[in-house]
């Protein structure tokens, strides 16, 4: 059986605060951390609501979230620079640029004995069609999700240090065959974590540019962490 990974891509002027709170915390966490926004409002805002059901209860904000791979099509639109960079003050910092965006990398395998409610999806919590659906038994990820569009060649993104394999380059849908016509929604699929998660569970964190990781290495040597920081191009477009 593969061996499965999630990505967690935030605004880089964040990692002190994960550093500082020893964790990454849910949109609907009792203490909330002050986070840059990169998201379209409406489907936070869906996301806040009881339109879909959770199986360990709450809202999806009340969770925090991972995808399967870094290469999705939101970050491809990142990357187009179609999403806004919100300030934890509200103020639009105007467009978000994939180059002050980096990676927390976590195992799948690290939340089996970690005691957090986890969850995961076959299509991403942002509509309804297609209708995700939800499952909660570790045991059933290779069943649930829909492998074959992320382990179909060409690879790219591959994390060599930590055992990652890396992820399908194409990622939008196609009229044939059948299993790519949803390709683009398939591979939005989500991993996540009620509450918060703890950052001893974070395999290494990933930037675009050598500039970033140094920067990143800054605020980590300030920090009682030591979490592996790499330059990994190849995980952006």
């Amino acid at each position: 059986m593969p061996e499965r990974f999630v990505f967690r891509q935030v605004y880089y002027g964040d990692l002190s605060l994960f550093l500082a709170d020893g964790e990454i915390r849910a949109k609907n966490h009792d203490m909330s951390q002050a986070c840059h926004q990169t998201s379209y409002q409406e489907i936070v805002d869906r996301r806040g609501t009881q339109v879909f059901r959770m199986p360990c209860g709450g809202v999806v904000n009340d969770y925090v979230p991972f995808y399967f791979s870094p290469l999705t099509s939101f970050t491809f639109t990142i990357h187009k620079g179609n999403v806004p960079l919100v300030s934890p003050t509200g103020i639009n910092l105007g467009v978000a640029s994939d180059d002050d965006r980096v990676f927390f990398v976590l195992r799948v395998e690290a939340f089996n004995a970690s005691g957090l409610n986890v969850c995961y999806s076959d299509f991403p919590l942002n509509s309804l069609a297609p209708l995700p659906v939800l499952e909660s038994d570790l045991g059933r990820l290779e069943q649930h999700v829909h492998w074959e569009v992320f382990d179909e060649v060409p690879y790219g993104a591959q994390i060599p240090e930590i055992g990652y394999n890396g992820v399908c380059t194409w990622f939008h849908n196609m009229a044939s065959p059948a299993s790519r016509q949803t390709r683009s929604q398939k591979r939005m699929a989500e991993f996540l974590v009620r509450g918060a998660v703890p950052l001893n569970l974070v395999d290494c964190i990933v930037a675009k540019t050598d500039a970033m990781r140094d920067t990143l290495q800054t605020m980590m040597n300030g920090s009682c962490w030591n979490i592996p920081i790499y330059t990994k191009r190849g995980c952006y477009f």
